[in-house]
């Protein structure tokens, strides 16, 4: 079923249809502030395997989570003093950030970190807010396939019967991806991917001197 949205004033109805979906398991397709996601309950083995299914994605490559504020991602994440700084400059937006996980987080979706965002798009908000869990967030799409930006996009890889409920807000803005930054890897932190916030800004805050910018981006330099 597809459902068209206001992502400016989502009604309280949606949001309670998505919630009761997630509730029970569902699978749904939401906007963001990048591109449309694919999400469930991020403690529910089950519908994150069932993700993994929908997209083809090899079950070694994890997924990141939407979180509703400082107190879901210190239930879910170790938290550290530099995170922290960054999820009070940037959240909520798109930015990424990988910490050392919880118990609560199960292994299928990350075995020894988890990653998350506070997201801006307030549609996803709401539904975090009243689900009172972290969601799955992946994008819409088969695994290797281009970004979903548009139903339409959604519907070129994923079909409307695996998943339980499609948000429709009608075609996004072709923002730049979320910045991903990881504070469990050796020289912590190191910026795995450049997107919407630049590695710039990221070191400015966290107040790193700039000759040693190189050591904390060495995936992005391969």
């Amino acid at each position: 079923m597809i459902i068209k949205i206001d992502i400016q004033k989502p009604k309280k109805e949606t949001i309670d249809k998505a919630v009761k979906i997630l509730k029970k398991g569902g699978i749904i397709v939401y906007p963001t502030e990048t591109a449309y996601g694919l999400g469930c309950d991020g403690f529910n083995v089950q519908a994150i395997e069932k993700i993994y299914e929908i997209k083809s994605r090899p079950p070694d490559q994890p997924l990141s989570i939407i979180v509703d504020n400082l107190e879901m991602i210190e239930r879910v994440a170790c938290m550290q003093e530099d995170a922290k700084i960054l999820i009070e400059k940037f959240h909520p937006g798109p930015l990424v950030i990988a910490l050392k996980k919880k118990s609560l987080i199960p292994d299928i979706l990350n075995k020894d970190r988890i990653a998350f965002r506070i997201s801006n798009n307030e549609f996803v908000q709401n539904i975090v807010r009243n689900l009172g869990k972290p969601i799955v967030s992946t994008s819409a799409n088969k695994t290797g396939f281009k970004s979903p930006y548009s139903i339409n996009d959604v519907l070129e890889t994923i079909t409307e019967k695996e998943v339980d409920l499609i948000f429709d807000a009608g075609p996004l803005e072709k923002n730049k991806p979320s910045t991903i930054i990881d504070f469990v890897m050796q020289s912590s932190p190191q910026i795995i991917r450049e997107g919407a916030i630049s590695a710039k800004e990221i070191f400015q805050t966290l107040k790193i001197k700039e000759e040693y910018w190189d050591q904390h981006m060495l995936l992005t330099k391969e």
